[in-house]
């Protein structure tokens, strides 16, 4: 039996409004149009046989010529190729390497690279699109705020580039200085179409990288926001750098903690998904399939163009308990006064004991649907004001008290990233192969709860 898709759609009629993206077109007609996609793996990532969610995604990304579409990918902090021989060159590799990894002595190296592609090939009316996973995450994130600062530096002065750098750094310093340099050699009114984001930190070695600005609090410069987070990491050294409650607020709004609703940039998505932060990776297990389906549908309704995949989220992979990271020596850090986040907006930092805190989740965040149909699955993240406890183990249609449940959760419907779902649910119910008995009612559960909503958006790929 066949589906008619079409009749699938349900529009999404009570979504707030977003603000119409700010991209400028340009002098270029629409058809002359690029996009400019720049991916930044995580540390120690890059490919193999054994793919990050970046890869992944560069992996399905079209780019023959007439895609109108350009690429640039960098694989994580800390990597590099072996060379076929043993050499001092190469004993000195392997001692930047760790050292790399401790204290990012090369972000901003990754960072100035990609700039620079991007300096190189953009033209006006061309969008921008920025992808990263871990510490790549925050690279794309600190890129976007620097391209906000300084500008889009003008062809023929590449060697300005560094300084631009020095400029960015030492923006809340000296604010005029870098809107001069913009003014002087770059093309000044360039933003961000879209910037999608894997579980950013800032830290994951040793110390932490050196606080730059216009990354965490700030998003004015961005149309488009999207940002997966993992609900059960809790170590130290892999705090999330998350938008200051789910929206855009200016440095001083955040500081006196009366952000004005005109100054958010409205298309902000940070989505909570189960797992810890090797779980938004994918590179072992297959429920990091589910944060890459949600980013792709994101990106492809931003304008990226993306081959077609049979990416799923199957009930074995939501069986699959969420990996244990903190573990062994992991803990050891866990009682050292490590500078780290303080999640005040008093402060940016402190040397508190982290003791293997859950991570917080903040107002204006979302939980993915998904997390539900994992069976006895409880979130290791505190969500305030918000009774965790209450989650049903897994919506079961046969219990009498299950339509209560779907409508309280419903009621809720602030709370769950319930806009996008794939129809692989809906053809495997009427499709001629039945599905085995235990995963009907599964399907049934995932289509219920998608109905228990006013409206919803369906979208396959």
């Amino acid at each position: 039996m066949e589906i008619d898709q079409a009749s699938l759609y349900v529009p999404d009629n009570t979504a707030p409004e977003t603000k119409p993206c700010d991209c400028s077109t340009g002098s270029l007609p629409a058809t002359e149009s690029r996009n400019l996609i720049v991916c930044i793996d995580g540390t120690s990532n890059k490919f193999g046989t054994k793919n990050t969610n970046v890869v992944e995604l560069y992996s399905h990304i079209l780019k023959k010529i007439n895609d109108n579409q350009l690429t640039y990918y960098d694989s994580g902090i800390g990597t590099f190729a072996r060379p076929s021989w043993r050499s001092f060159s190469y004993l000195r590799q392997i001692v930047n390497n760790k050292i790399d990894l401790a204290i990012a002595w090369n972000l901003e190296k990754v960072i100035l690279g990609a700039y620079r592609w991007i300096s190189n090939h953009y033209r006006p009316g061309d969008k921008i699109f920025l992808f990263g996973f871990s510490r790549g995450a925050y690279q794309v994130r600190v890129l976007a705020g620097m391209i906000h600062a300084v500008g889009l530096i003008l062809p023929g002065n590449e060697a300005q580039i560094p300084f631009a750098f020095e400029l960015y750094s030492a923006y809340n310093s000296n604010i005029k200085l870098a809107e001069n340099f913009k003014k002087t050699f770059s093309q000044e009114s360039v933003r961000i179409h879209f910037l999608g984001a894997w579980d950013t930190v800032s830290s994951v070695g040793v110390l932490r990288s050196k606080t730059v600005p216009l990354v965490v609090g700030f998003c004015e410069h961005i149309c488009i926001f999207r940002h997966a987070l993992a609900l059960d990491e809790c170590r130290v050294k892999f705090l999330p750098e998350y938008i200051h409650e789910g929206a855009s607020h200016t440095p001083d709004e955040i500081l006196d903690a009366t952000p004005r609703a005109e100054h958010c940039t409205a298309n902000i998505k940070e989505v909570w998904f189960a797992g810890t932060h090797a779980d938004m990776d994918n590179t072992d297990l297959q429920s990091g399939d589910i944060p890459l389906l949600w980013m792709r549908n994101e990106a492809i309704q931003a304008g990226l163009r993306l081959k077609p995949t049979n990416i799923q989220w199957k009930q074995e992979y939501l069986e699959e308990p969420p990996r244990e990271s903190l573990v062994g020596l992991w803990w050891l850090l866990e009682y050292l006064p490590l500078r780290r986040l303080s999640f005040d907006n008093a402060k940016d930092t402190t040397y508190r004991l982290h003791a293997g805190q859950s991570r917080k989740i903040v107002e204006g965040q979302k939980i993915h649907a998904s997390v539900i149909f994992r069976p006895g699955y409880r979130p290791k993240a505190a969500y305030p004001g918000y009774p965790f406890a209450d989650w049903p183990h897994q919506l079961d249609l046969n219990e009498p008290a299950s339509h209560q449940r779907l409508k309280a959760l419903g009621e809720s419907e602030s709370h769950w990233e319930t806009d996008l779902f794939d129809l692989w649910p809906v053809g495997l119910l009427f499709h001629e192969s039945a599905p085995p008995q235990e995963h009907i009612e599964h399907l049934i559960e995932r289509v219920a709860f998608l109905s228990s909503f006013g409206s919803s958006v369906i979208f396959f790929s």
